[in-house]
């Protein structure tokens, strides 16, 4: 009986054995023909991409433009894939004639929709041409000198006819910090305007805006950009005690040619983050306006080092008196006697914009959210809060295509305004 035990015990360790062998191949072979799909599709993909005119050859919203879709999803035997396909000009070397980029570089990524287990299958191909118009040659180093690779480049031209929107996630700098875009519509007029991006770093714009001329020459841009920085502004009295709710004015280079407005917060500090570094030959300026029982104040020449974090602190002097600041109480002009505390109530607008073009112009039908209260921005980028307590609130901005703004208020008394200044995300328009 203990033999028959033994026995039986070892032939179904044995078939457990066997069905997991079995299931494991059964996985295997289903693995290898899901490979086996996605080549297929990857390979057919590169073949008709190929098969089109090289002027066709391009993606919805690209640049190149053309009937390719970005990306979308198909079932193929049962399987779910998902597609991508990016196309991008390519120069030859040994090309010297006006029109660059002779070639079209297709890449053909595919994968299961879903599921990253297998990998997926990327192909890539040229396809031979050539791109007439004009051509953008862009540079972006940083203050070392060195190249900044992967950074976003947009390109617009409102003045043309149909205008120029290009901004696809292709148009980056490469692994040296450049990068050609060729086949622009010619413009004498000085109407195309290029922006760069790349989270982490300064923004840069083409201030004034460019000519981009047929052929030769190329339209050079050299752009310097670097790690964004923080400046932590204290306002302290002659006691070095801290003022609450000082209002700031801040000029600087690129976002501050226009001066940007800051409130001090209960511990008398405005810390402005994700800000450019600034030189000597266009440093950082703070004004501290009069106001709350203080005489104005002011702190210039501020050097901000690229990616660095910079305590700077004004002190101001007390007027020795009881001043008065103008609110809005429910619309009606008030006035609210003050001291260095201030007391009452506030009210609070809120000046939504966006850069167009290197300009900062007010940004319609935003939606504001503050201490509960909601409402869209009017035509000029304004919102006003009134009836508002002493205190420090969260403040948030939202607008569809744009990257959502959030911060805190401190309300210390008076009418008080808040500066916001909205980034655009990618977009994914062309023109042609």
């Amino acid at each position: 009986m203990l033999e028959v035990l033994v026995a039986g015990f070892v032939l179904v360790v044995g078939l457990i054995f066997i069905a997991q062998f079995f299931s494991s191949a059964i996985g295997r072979v289903t693995d290898s023909e899901t490979r086996s799909l996605i080549h297929q599709v990857a390979a057919q993909e590169i073949e008709k991409a190929r098969g089109l005119d090289y002027a066709d050859v391009g993606t919805v919203g690209g640049h190149p433009a053309g009937p390719l879709l970005a990306s979308e999803t198909v079932t193929v035997e049962g399987v779910s894939l998902q597609i991508s396909r990016e196309v991008t000009f390519v120069e030859d070397p040994s090309y010297s004639g006006p029109f660059p980029a002779n070639y079209r570089r297709v890449t053909i990524r595919v994968q299961v929709d879903g599921d990253t287990r297998l990998g997926p299958v990327e192909l890539v191909t040229l396809v031979a041409g050539g791109a007439r118009g004009g051509s953008l040659d862009i540079t972006v180093v940083d203050t070392r000198g060195e190249p900044v690779p992967d950074v976003l480049i947009t390109v617009d031209n409102d003045h043309l006819i149909p205008g120029v929107h290009i901004g696809t996630s292709a148009i980056r700098t490469d692994s040296q910090g450049h990068l050609l875009i060729p086949g622009l519509t010619p413009d004498p007029t000085a109407a195309y305007y290029v922006e760069a991006n790349k989270t982490g770093y300064n923004r840069e714009w083409t201030d004034p805006m460019v000519v981009v001329e047929e052929g030769l020459p190329y339209t050079v841009i050299q752009f310097i950009m670097d790690s964004v920085s923080t400046l932590n502004i204290h306002v302290v009295d002659e006691t070095g005690a801290a003022v609450v709710g000082a209002s700031l004015s801040v000029t600087g280079p690129r976002e501050f040619a226009t001066a940007q407005t800051y409130l001090t917060d209960g511990t008398g500090l405005a810390s402005l983050t994700g800000i450019g570094f600034s030189t000597s030959g266009n440093p950082y300026v703070i004004a501290v306006a009069a106001g709350n029982g203080y005489l104005a104040g002011s702190l210039g020449d501020i050097v901000l080092e690229p990616g660095t974090t910079q305590d700077v602190t004004i002190v101001v002097q007390s007027d020795g008196a009881t001043s008065t600041t103008d609110t809005t109480l429910g619309g009606t002009p008030t006035t609210i006697s003050t001291t260095s505390t201030t007391t009452g109530l506030s009210s609070l607008t809120v000046h939504v914009q966006r850069w167009k073009n290197g300009t900062l112009k007010g940004l319609k039908n935003a939606e504001v959210t503050f201490n509960g209260a909601q409402g869209l921005t009017n035509s000029g980028g304004d919102i006003v809060f009134t009836d508002i307590p002493i205190g420090t609130y969260d403040l948030l901005v939202t607008r569809n295509n744009y990257i959502p703004y959030s911060t805190t208020v401190t309300i210390g008394g008076g009418s008080v305004t808040v500066v916001v200044t909205m980034v655009q995300t990618t977009t994914t328009t062309h023109h042609h």
